[in-house]
């Protein structure tokens, strides 16, 4: 089996390839998309690769093509440059093979209208519909994402949706008192044909980024002007946004919906740690990284203090406070969840030669997320 790789453009300063495995007779077997994009990860910008389009035709599985796709992808990741991997999975066990694991879910948060009903309307919102405004929207969108764990870099205009009308998706500016771009909202109304009209039954909001309160409860105002064309808001893609439950608070009328969403995969441990926003108070932890299929591995030492750290790697035979299968260990440096001794060790491949509790303060839980599908 050979994989040959298609070079495409993809709307951002790196290429996409597009991969494919053909066998002796030349016949296509499988295919994936390789993209090189930059993640955010504790505040700072990571070249990542993005994963998609993985699949098999049904006469060739089993016979190791994707993981061909990966060993190849694993032994280019240092060239490349490349920290981390993600992907949308089709099942999750498939891919924890491959090194790969959950560190961030799709939330959909459910209201009645009638629930922001004490947020004061907002109609003070410019419909995005110039190329003129991208460079608003982008300002938005970093700042949002600078708090928030995976978020794409974004380049240009092409994945916010311009208000054209028609039931597509639109995206709405908020601007504060100086005139500076804070918020933006993207959403669409579900109509459906009820016996002889149209009838409005759901808002769909795809996207809120907000940069102050006051910009978030602009954006809840503007919903609120939809009141009277329909009853209920569905929040799509806002796992990173604690913020938004925390304006809503409307416990008893909201109904959440949890979907394992997106799976990642370290694949430089040093160039994670290194990227990592430490603690003022000083600490300091050795960490063993087991990664037998892939680039990952390794012994670092890390001493931090100042919000800063020196992360050196040590011989391989090298003692350490914690080890983790790679897996494990992508879960712990997001911060999925809030790891400490006592749970941690019930993550697969996860040993605790000391409580390393220096480790823990340096990777407390943190907001994962992904507006776009890739």
């Amino acid at each position: 089996m050979t994989i040959r790789k298609i070079r495409t453009e993809s709307g951002t300063p790196f290429p996409k390839e597009q991969w494919t495995v053909a066998g002796e007779n030349g016949a296509v077997m499988a295919h994936g998309s390789f993209a090189t994009i930059e993640s955010m990860y504790a505040g700072n910008y990571i070249r990542s690769l993005a994963v998609g389009g993985l699949g098999t035709e049904p006469q060739y599985r089993r016979r190791g093509c994707v993981r061909l796709m990966f060993e190849e992808a694993f032994a280019r990741a240092g060239e490349e440059g490349w920290a981390v991997a993600f992907l949308h999975p089709f099942s999750f066990s498939y891919y924890r093979q491959f090194g790969f694991e959950k560190v961030s879910d799709h939330r959909i948060v459910e209201f009645p209208m009638s629930a922001i009903g004490y947020i004061e309307r907002c109609a003070d919102l410019t419909p995005f519909g110039s190329l003129t405004q991208a460079q608003d929207l982008l300002d938005i969108y970093e700042a949002f994402s600078r708090g928030r764990n995976i978020m794409f870099r974004r380049y240009g205009a092409g994945l916010f949706s311009q208000v054209s009308g028609g039931g597509k998706p639109g995206t709405y500016i908020w601007y504060d008192a100086q005139g500076k771009p804070a918020s933006y909202i993207t959403l669409s109304v579900e109509n459906e044909f009820h016996i002889n009209r149209m009838r409005s039954i759901n808002l769909h909001v795809y996207e809120m980024a907000f940069t102050s309160p006051q910009s978030l409860r602009a954006l809840f105002g503007f919903i609120r002007m939809y009141e009277g064309e329909l009853e209920t808001v569905k929040i799509h893609n806002c796992t990173m946004s604690p913020e938004i439950d925390m304006v809503l608070s409307r416990y008893t009328h909201t109904s959440y919906t949890d979907v394992p969403d997106v799976m990642a995969r370290i694949l430089d441990t040093g160039a994670m740690l290194r990227a990592n926003r430490y603690p003022l108070e000083s600490g300091r932890f050795v960490l063993k990284a087991v990664d037998p299929s892939g680039p990952g591995g390794g012994v670092f030492r890390v001493e931090y203090g100042g919000g800063e750290a020196l992360v050196e790697k040590l011989p391989d035979a090298s003692g350490f406070d914690i080890a983790a299968e790679i897996p494990s260990l992508t879960q712990m440096l997001y911060g999925y969840s809030n790891y400490h001794p006592e749970n941690a060790a019930y993550l697969r491949g996860v040993e605790l030669k000391t409580p390393a509790r220096d480790f823990f303060r340096a990777f407390p839980k943190r907001e994962n997320g992904l507006f776009e599908h890739f």
